[in-house]
């Protein structure tokens, strides 16, 4: 069972770095081709370079300044960061409407830092198994209730499901890939729980424990 978990977050978090990289794909396909030459007397616009504002210069003794061989950083380079267990704290009672017992007792395995220190959170495998323990026994209580998690799911209200938890879970709307991706773990479980309640909660934590809610 441990085996197939991962595999499903595994396929979660592959598709959701394709869509990252579909985004870029279609950014790409923007530029003009270098085998288009223009009209005779015109000239291409140089693109503007996204920056960030410039931060603080700082002289030094002489005049110098300090900052001078200071690099700009790429855009994008603060994305996808692990959010800290602090945050998780608040983050999973937030979407689930509840809060997973699990979630006191997973300090030390997501590494809490001493107080007045932060460090940027590291995952693991065992950071990401426990973070889908703690996702699915909060959908657990979260699918506990409700007729539509009393009805066996069907591809078709299991990827309208999934694109629900995704918009609440991620505040974005889920891309194709990723809502089938999600219908197939709780269709995964069809022949190995027989509590229907139980399959529904599959796919509810398998969203719950993607990147695009572990990270910021």
């Amino acid at each position: 069972m441990t085996r197939t978990i991962i595999t499903g977050l595994t396929m979660l978090t592959l598709l959701g770095c394709e869509a990252e990289l579909a985004l870029v794909q279609t950014a790409k396909e923007d530029i003009v081709p270098i085998d288009v030459v223009p009209a005779l007397g015109t000239t291409l616009a140089t693109p503007e370079v996204a920056l960030c504002e410039a931060g603080r210069s700082y002289t030094g003794f002489g005049g110098q300044d300090l900052t001078l061989d200071r690099r700009e950083a790429d855009v994008g380079l603060e994305r996808a960061r692990a959010k800290p267990f602090t945050a998780l704290l608040t983050e999973y009672p937030r979407v689930l409407g509840n809060t997973p017992a699990l979630l006191a007792q997973s300090e030390s395995t997501f590494g809490l830092p001493p107080a007045r220190w932060f460090n940027p959170g590291e995952p693991n495998a065992v950071s990401l198994y426990q973070a889908y323990r703690i996702a699915f026994q909060g959908c657990l209580t979260l699918t506990a209730t409700g007729a539509a998690y009393a009805a066996t799911p069907t591809i078709e209200t299991a990827t309208a499901e999934c694109g629900a938890w995704a918009k609440k879970f991620w505040g974005r709307a889920g891309l194709a890939p990723e809502l089938e991706a999600c219908a197939n773990v709780i269709g995964m479980y069809a022949t190995r729980e027989t509590q229907v309640r139980r399959r529904w909660a599959h796919g509810c934590a398998s969203v719950l424990t993607s990147s695009d809610f572990l990270t910021f």
